[in-house]
């Protein structure tokens, strides 16, 4: 029931002479195999019944004009025409033939046509499928009624029967074709468009670290999938980051920061994740370590970036980081945890600056 209900309620875009091109291509195949299969069909009838008919090929002549045309033309003018052409061909090889020779057949590619189109409303699209059951059920029950008016030797019947039913077959594994590959394109470059939507989302565009937003959900889903887990956590922030932006200007204090990140995305492979926290503070993750094995990776930072000369233009100069480190206690919350290592951090800024407090 939700699914139907789901159908009713769906927005539909405005028709328009410019369908998207998946509808397009789809028609155009539709067109081009509908001509093949009227010329086929009439060539066999011509041969095996020696006569000419005016109506069918009206119909074919009124297709390939359609066929040359169909661009110009909207969804809905497109899907009207091609169904009036399939259902007075339906009707006039039914009536003529009878019901064995599947002419009825093409009818079902009209079902596919109408419920792939985006620009239809889904009242349409249920009185358009009431329409063309109606038109399928009305055939069936005149041939139930009447003799076909042109009768055929059963051989005869076999090769309309075969044509009518691959055409159709056809048909509709064209139609389904176009509508199943370009809509899976489409569902592929959305997932990516959206993949990179995320990585934008949680990535700091200056140092293309993650961001504090998405370290966050680092941390959370590493806590939640390893409850039991040792682990420790580490706010890092850089030594009178104010005066090199005073002193050397703000480009100079984010090539600091870009310095700095590659160096700790360099010293990674010890087995830890950063981040850029905010501002000139970088966090840092140590999962399955406890405080000796953090503080021992942490402290071999501080000695990098002490020995790591700032070449900007032509300003030389070094700079120095102060850290704090908490490990898991396994009863506070991570948010605990972090506030705690922030304080750690400003106590050793208050004891001096350079140094790493656990």
């Amino acid at each position: 029931m939700k699914l139907f209900l789901d159908f009713f309620r769906q927005e539909v875009p405005k028709n328009t002479k410019n369908p998207l091109f998946y509808y397009r291509q789809s028609v155009r195949l539709a067109d081009r195999m509908l001509a093949v299969y009227f010329i086929i069909s009439l060539l066999l009838v011509f041969l095996t019944v020696k006569q000419f008919f005016w109506l069918p090929t009206l119909l074919l002549g009124l297709l390939l004009i359609k066929l040359f045309h169909s661009d110009q033309l909207s969804a809905r003018v497109n899907l009207l025409l091609v169904t009036l052409l399939v259902c007075a061909w339906s009707c006039w090889y039914v009536v003529l033939f009878g019901w064995d020779f599947g002419g009825q057949h093409m009818l079902f590619v009209l079902i596919v046509l109408v419920f792939f189109c985006l620009y239809e409303p889904p009242t349409f699209k249920i009185i358009y499928f009431l329409l063309i059951l109606t038109v399928r059920i009305s055939l069936f029950q005149y041939t139930s009624a009447h003799e076909p008016l042109v009768p055929m030797d059963s051989f005869t019947q076999f090769l309309m029967q075969m044509v009518n039913t691959i055409s159709s077959f056809l048909m509709l594994a064209g139609c389904c074709i176009v509508y199943s590959s370009n809509l899976q394109e489409t569902a592929r470059q959305l997932l990516l468009h959206n993949q990179q939507l995320q990585v934008q989302a949680e990535t700091d565009p200056l140092t293309k670290l993650i961001n504090r937003r998405g370290f966050m959900d680092v941390m959370t889903r590493y806590v939640s999938d390893n409850p039991e887990a040792m682990y420790c956590v580490a706010i890092a922030d850089i030594d009178f980051f104010k005066r090199v932006n005073d002193t050397y200007g703000h480009n100079c204090g984010d090539y600091v920061l870009q310095q700095l990140s590659k160096l700790f995305t360099e010293q990674a492979k010890e087995g830890y994740f950063v981040s850029r926290w905010g501002g000139e503070e970088f966090c840092f993750l140590f999962p399955g370590m406890n405080i000796d094995d953090a503080s021992r990776i942490m402290t071999d930072l501080l000695i990098a970036v002490r020995k790591m000369k700032i070449d900007y233009e032509d300003f030389h100069f070094s700079i120095t980081i102060t850290a704090g480190v908490e490990e898991n206690d396994y009863r506070s919350p991570l948010a605990d945890l972090l506030e705690s290592a922030d304080r750690k951090l400003y106590r050793g800024k208050a004891n001096g600056r350079n140094q790493m407090v656990f």
